[in-house]
């Protein structure tokens, strides 16, 4: 993707989050190559969320212009998940997750990975994500972000994911 978007952004300022140290250091030269900057932060996304907030003077905003959330989200649930949205929507002008579909199609084909080669911890989490995965508007449900306007799409993509779109009007 940030080959593809290189001639449209030249100098982007990227932040890659993980409570592991798991950013190859590959991958942050593949992105410096592309002229933009690599920040790893190796921290959970909660502690990050929390002390985002407190570090802000109150009344100014800092924006990123995009957050992407990849298989990630559909490890919340019920508050930490409301809450988790409602830290995207206060720190962004865009919000975009790709996520497990919870569908038939994609139960079944989680059951079947082994096939592929996939090992019995990958196997497992197949199974668990598709359950703990979306379907129709759940996200969109969820979000309630307290400031302005959003465009908000979310739908299936493929025969596995589910996606999901939100952008500051």
């Amino acid at each position: 993707m940030a080959k593809a978007l290189r001639s449209a952004w030249p100098e982007v300022e990227l932040t890659l989050l993980d409570r592991q140290s798991l950013v190859a250091s590959q991958t942050v030269d593949a992105y410096r190559k592309l002229g933009w900057t690599v920040d790893v932060k190796v921290v959970d996304v909660m502690d990050w969320i929390s002390k985002r907030f407190q570090q802000q003077p109150e009344g100014e905003s800092q924006l990123w212009d995009v957050i992407v959330a990849n298989l990630f989200v559909h490890h919340f649930q019920g508050t930490v998940l409301s809450g988790l949205l409602d830290a995207a929507a206060a720190s962004c002008h865009h919000f975009f997750a790709c996520e497990p579909r919870r569908s038939y199609l994609a139960l079944a084909a989680s059951h079947l990975i082994g096939a592929l080669g996939a090992n019995a911890v990958t196997r497992e989490d197949a199974v668990l994500s598709v359950h703990a995965g979306f379907c129709d508007t759940e996200i969109t449900k969820l979000w309630r972000p307290s400031m302005g306007a959003w465009q908000i799409n979310e739908y299936s993509a493929g025969l596995f994911s589910h996606c999901f779109s939100a952008s500051r009007r």
